[in-house]
């Protein structure tokens, strides 16, 4: 059986994946902010290279997989927090655990959103792939909510798309999915907003 780790396994999307990956027997690390086995807040870059020491102290040398699926809502009223949780969280984790995949030949999915093509401000998915974290952040406190966490799931999207051969080289399959509405505890909160 393989081992995984996972952002964002408490609930919703992420705690049916972690489900799947525990049925099938596999051995998954779970990072969230509650319910999991490294409690870390993505939010910050302190809380990211917590959970990137958490998962390095339980991955015993390699991962077979990585899944970035920690996220917010547009429901948020810190959109700036959406910047830092939903594509610093993963791209930082993804860059941090690159040598446990690559050491397993293993597999990275990325959970962008049916919402990414939606996005309608450009400077700050710019912002989000040069990594100015501090200026995105800034921005993301400007516009509303729903283009912030569009361009968050874009600015993933792109990520994945131009860092797949340099990981191909690696051995590491990089991917993306973009779910539609599901039913989750966050679709419920976006729901109500």
């Amino acid at each position: 059986m393989g081992s995984y780790a996972m952002t964002g396994g408490a609930t919703g999307i992420g705690a049916a994946i972690k489900q799947r990956l525990r049925g099938a027997g596999h051995t998954v690390i779970v990072v969230d902010v509650k319910d999991a086995d490294v409690i870390a807040d993505l939010g910050t870059r302190a809380g990211r290279d917590s959970a990137i020491e958490g998962i390095r102290a339980r991955a015993n040398g390699g991962l077979d997989g990585f899944v970035a699926c920690a996220g917010l809502g547009g429901h948020v009223p810190d959109r700036a927090l959406l910047a830092s949780v939903n594509y610093f969280g993963a791209v930082d984790l993804v860059e941090g655990l690159k040598d446990l995949v690559a050491a397993r030949q293993g597999a990275v999915v990325l959970i962008s959103s049916n919402s990414a093509p939606m996005s309608t401000n450009e400077q700050f998915v710019t912002l989000l792939l040069e990594g100015n974290e501090e200026a995105a952040r800034a921005l993301a406190n400007e516009i509303q909510g729903h283009p912030v966490y569009s361009g968050s799931k874009l600015a993933l999207a792109r990520w994945m798309r131009r860092n797949t051969a340099a990981y191909a080289a690696l051995g590491v399959r990089l991917n993306a999915v973009a779910p539609g509405y599901t039913e989750t505890p966050m679709t419920e909160q976006v729901a109500k907003d």
